[in-house]
């Protein structure tokens, strides 16, 4: 088992630290224990809108300053990783989060349960082909960010406000597409890994945990690559993050050695990833902070596997 080595982790800090946006330094900081977790909450202040939702491209492929759904999931997601839930007693945490789900349920509310997660106005900025405001993309989407916002509901807010309540009315209705689905887009596998991560987290709608993970598993099982070096592949840290089934341990940790061997000399991860057109020129810019985005998350990833030195 490879382990990301001391002077490794010295050395990406570094990188990170003078190479990255500000908020990415901070999750970094945070997960490294160099900087309170609370310091997200000052980030996330500089990408929440008067409506309180958030945007100015927090999610670096949108530049989209307006708020939208996906953008909202972003910062949840942030939070998550720095193990936020309704437990803080933070005011600034109390804040974000209301005026966030004043704008998902309020401001925007669901569709027949379900949030589209891009916006009209994205099309006025640049943005990748996923994140163009068109009936494809909402179709490529499927449920993501839906069920992943609806768990993040349940987990930063308290069971006793009318957000909690909603989310929890709302996941059957979600649950019962799910349950009925065949074939799932890599978003929804995204979203779904992610609820049911956070109903553990609560432990809320056991049977329901149990439901779900034996669906991912199956459809998991007959999906995932071993091809390793194939970005483009179905790798199992990719779908199975959360899924506990032993059959996935050995590709795991093959994915995970797989992670440290593929740090770029400059110490941090190279970004590989497009836009899908040639239609902005920003999306020089977005490689270049996704380089810092993505080492943060992979950084997360190794110290929730236990490969830190």
């Amino acid at each position: 088992m490879k382990l990301l080595t001391k002077q490794k982790q010295d050395d990406m800090a570094r990188q990170v630290s003078l190479k990255s946006r500000d908020i990415d330094i901070c999750i970094f900081s945070a997960l490294e224990g160099s900087l309170p977790k609370e310091m997200l909450l000052d980030c996330l202040m500089l990408y929440i809108n008067k409506d309180g939702g958030f945007g100015h491209g927090l999610y670096i492929d949108n530049y989209n300053v307006n708020s939208s759904v996906y953008q909202v999931y972003e910062a949840f997601r942030l939070l998550d990783m720095l193990d936020f839930d309704s437990s803080c007693q933070n005011e600034l945490y109390d804040e974000i989060i209301n005026k966030a789900c004043n704008y998902l349920y309020n401001r925007v509310p669901p569709v027949k349960g379900i949030w589209n997660p891009n916006t009209k106005s994205n099309n006025d900025y640049a943005h990748s082909m996923e994140f163009e405001y068109n009936e494809e993309n909402k179709k490529l989407f499927g449920l993501h960010p839906t069920a992943a916002l609806l768990g993040y509901t349940l987990l930063f807010v308290k069971p006793t406000k009318a957000y909690y309540k909603k989310a929890l009315a709302t996941i059957p209705l979600i649950l019962k597409e799910f349950y009925a689905k065949e074939e799932f887009t890599k978003y929804e596998l995204i979203s779904f890994n992610s609820l049911l991560n956070s109903l553990r987290k609560c432990n809320l709608l056991l049977e329901d945990q149990k439901k779900i993970e034996e669906k991912l598993t199956e459809y998991v099982k007959k999906n995932i690559s071993n091809d390793f070096k194939n970005k483009k592949a179905n790798r199992p840290l990719d779908v199975a993050l959360y899924l506990e089934d032993s059959a996935f341990d050995d590709l795991k940790m093959q994915e995970l050695d797989y992670l440290i061997d593929s740090i770029a000399p400059h110490g941090m991860w190279d970004y590989n990833g497009s836009w899908g057109y040639d239609k902005y020129a920003e999306e020089d810019s977005a490689k270049l902070k996704w380089i810092g985005a993505g080492t943060v998350n992979n950084y997360f990833l190794l110290k929730k596997y236990g490969r830190l030195e």
